[in-house]
């Protein structure tokens, strides 16, 4: 077989997105990570999430929005901001979902995504906090940061 026609180095183009079942996901972050992390799951994801978004620099909110899309985490949305902070909502079937399957579920990869990303794109120390409702099957999350501390 010529070096060309090796299915490693042919190149599939698709139309369509991998689908991925939710299962899997679901699996790594309410099973196995808290097995793995212990009582301290919550901070170690929260500065997982943060370690993350240094890695995916974005530059707007759409494009956070539109992560938060790709990584099956939700729909993303900004609810309000002024010059202290600002609130996302984050919903959809797969926050239901993980209400619905696991009591001690938390967002705090999330959380510490949003924090770092705020924080590069405002250039100033950020922090972000989760608030859960589950009735309403949504998290709202509160990024704020202040305004004589900054990353420069």
């Amino acid at each position: 077989m010529s070096k060309e026609n090796h299915p490693e180095n042919q190149q599939v183009e698709s139309s369509t997105p991998l689908m991925v079942p939710v299962f899997g996901q679901e699996l790594l972050r309410d099973l196995i990570l808290p097995d793995l992390l212990g009582k301290e799951e919550p901070q170690i994801l929260y500065w997982a999430g943060k370690q993350l978004a240094r890695k995916f620099p974005l530059t707007s909110i759409i494009e956070i929005v539109n992560f938060f899309k790709d990584a099956g985490w939700g729909h993303l949305a900004l609810i309000r901001e002024n010059k202290h902070d600002m609130e996302f909502e984050l919903s959809g079937e797969l926050i239901k979902r993980r209400y619905e399957l696991n009591s001690n579920c938390h967002f705090q990869l999330e959380a510490g995504f949003l924090a770092q990303q705020v924080e590069l794109q405002k250039k100033l120390t950020s922090e972000t906090l989760e608030e859960q409702k589950r009735k309403s099957h949504t998290v709202f999350f509160k990024v704020q940061w202040d305004l004589k501390d900054s990353t420069n």
